[in-house]
């Protein structure tokens, strides 16, 4: 970004002097009532690339009640979609069954069709559920990421709950098939799930992911480390490191081999025990050399992608949901863990910072080459750098509670934020985007009134101050003038916050847009930074959320 000198009045000093009354007689009594901090802006340079794909969501349809997730996403703006979860383990893509393991009474049944409203006249068509949640996202301009099964089997009826003694194999789930064999245009056998068949009728439908229409990606299912817990019908016994990288790197194959463009992710562990050593696995202490199981998992795709000459695995994939010993964080509304929710996200980023839950225990103290540390986004990087150079981050769960109260809609915005200065390539929220929590993904996605979103490279900055104040700076890739600068205000009083740029000399104030407690959805906002000091400055409400547009 490069500085700007006008003559003559600007549109920013008008509006601050039209203002000045009003701002001028209540700064003293504002500044008094809360902190005082100041952001630093190095906007000189190009900044660092910030993927598109990070503000993104997962198709959950009405599991949350209310508004169907699709719905919500559009209204969102989110960029990229993801069909996962605990069900697509054991999603028959011939008629669309799933068995919903410990979530509920370990049945077979349409769970995932009624979630997404699919008629039942449609329900028997082969890939019915793919094809809806992909031609949702279409229709958003969204991209896809489809898990496909690993596990074993599949459900083969809609027909209720599993006893144990039907656990597979049984005539309750039919067997998946990785190898190749049906084209696209054969008959569908209901006897088997062949998944390579799925994937050439996919690419068929929608041609390859390097056009429009494509699907973008394969996520190489969900959580493995917890199948024996969760799919206790479909999988009997803790799964070993050494069994799951041999179905991983078959399935990877087949994936590349029906679409040479589409993207693999993986092993889209569950959280800290699972990415250290695959949830204590029976042969951890085979792998244990590694440094972790992600380790060993980037090895071993690192040497087979050597080997066939192509790159096998395209995206590190994991889960991270933050947690607390005040209580479950999880889509939480609660008051009082309103704090806990807004302090979260530094474990992303923050080195020596070190939540209150058992997560600390569980991963090394700032990690190493292959260790996964604490912050984490960086331990992730190190690890992928150093095992297999290359491959991107993508974080496909997390949640940082309910939408129902402002602190969440807060700690959401500042993920966000994380995701897009660390150089994340795939982000998809867990949890319908309703209330605050679309609001932190408006306060990204919405077009102010220059008609520009938050940017696509980010700057650094620096906040001086508490931690109670976050901010994030982007411009444009395009070479659009102008720079995007998010502000959050954790705390429980006005803050009030000195902007300082490094290269812009007194820049305009385009446009203000945000959400708070009294403006209950991200809106435009007649609030103006005034000119102090040499610099800026901005007065912002408690727990509150604003995007500046600067020329």
């Amino acid at each position: 970004m490069s500085a700007r000198r006008r003559a003559g009045p600007t549109r920013r000093s008008v509006l601050a002097g039209s203002l000045a009354a009003g701002f001028i007689g209540a700064l003293p009594a504002r500044a008094q009532s809360g902190g005082r901090w100041m952001v630093r802006i190095a906007d000189g340079g190009t900044g660092t690339p910030i993927s598109p794909l990070i503000y993104g969501s997962n198709e959950i349809g009405t599991m949350d009640g209310g508004a169907p997730s699709a719905e919500l996403d559009r209204a969102a703006g989110v960029t990229a979609r993801r069909l996962g979860g605990n069900l697509m383990t054991t999603y028959n893509w011939v008629n669309n069954a799933a068995n919903s393991g410990k979530d509920y009474h370990q049945a077979n049944g349409p769970f995932l069709l009624d979630a997404l409203g699919i008629d039942r006249p449609q329900w028997g068509k082969p890939a019915r559920l793919i094809e809806t949640m992909h031609e949702t996202s279409l229709a958003m301009g969204a991209k896809s990421l489809v898990t496909v099964p690993l596990a074993g089997y599949v459900a083969a009826d809609f027909d209720g709950p599993v006893p144990p003694e039907a656990s597979a194999p049984s005539p309750r789930f039919v067997p998946t098939r990785w190898d190749p064999g049906a084209k696209a245009g054969d008959p569908v056998v209901p006897a088997v799930a062949d998944i390579p068949q799925l994937l050439a009728r996919l690419v068929a439908r929608y041609g390859g992911a390097d056009g429009e229409r494509g699907i973008h990606a394969y996520a190489l299912d969900n959580e493995p480390g917890l199948w024996a817990e969760t799919h206790p019908r479909v999988v009997t016994a803790k799964p070993t490191i050494r069994a799951f990288l041999e179905r991983s790197l078959a399935a990877a194959r087949a994936i590349k081999r029906a679409d040479p463009a589409a993207r693999v992710f993986g092993p889209v562990s569950w959280g800290a025990s699972e990415m250290v050593s695959f949830q204590d696995a029976p042969d951890w202490n085979d792998y244990r050399q590694y440094g972790s199981f992600l380790a060993a998992y980037l090895d071993a795709f690192r040497t087979a992608s050597e080997q066939d000459g192509i790159r096998l695995l395209d995206a590190l994939d994991v889960h991270w949901y933050p947690y607390s010993n005040r209580g479950d964080l999880f889509r939480s509304e609660d008051p009082a863990l309103a704090a806990a929710l807004l302090q979260a996200p530094r474990s992303l980023t923050e080195a020596g910072f070190r939540e209150d839950s058992w997560v600390v225990r569980a991963l090394a103290d700032g990690g190493g080459d292959r260790e996964v540390g604490l912050p984490l986004l960086p331990s992730l990087r190190r690890i992928a750098d150093h095992v297999f150079p290359g491959t991107d981050l993508a974080v496909t769960e997390f949640n940082y509670g309910g939408a129902g109260q402002i602190a969440s809609g807060l700690a959401l915005a500042d993920v966000l934020g994380r995701f897009g200065q660390q150089g994340v390539s795939f982000a998809t929220h867990w949890g319908s985007l309703d209330g605050t929590l679309g609001d932190a993904y408006r306060l990204f996605r919405t077009t102010d009134a220059t008609g520009r979103r938050f940017g696509d490279r980010s700057h650094g900055l620096t906040v001086e101050g508490t931690p109670d104040v976050v901010a994030y700076a982007s411009t444009f890739e395009t070479g659009q003038p102008g720079l995007q600068l998010i502000v959050i205000n954790k705390s429980e009083a006005m803050a009030t916050v000195d902007l300082r740029f490094e290269a812009r000399e007194d820049p305009d104030c385009l446009s203000v847009l945000g959400f708070d407690a009294a403006n209950p959805g991200t809106t435009a906002l007649t609030e103006i930074p005034i000119h102090v000091d040499g610099g800026l400055q901005v007065l912002l409400p408690a727990r509150s959320a604003r995007r500046y547009s600067f020329a």
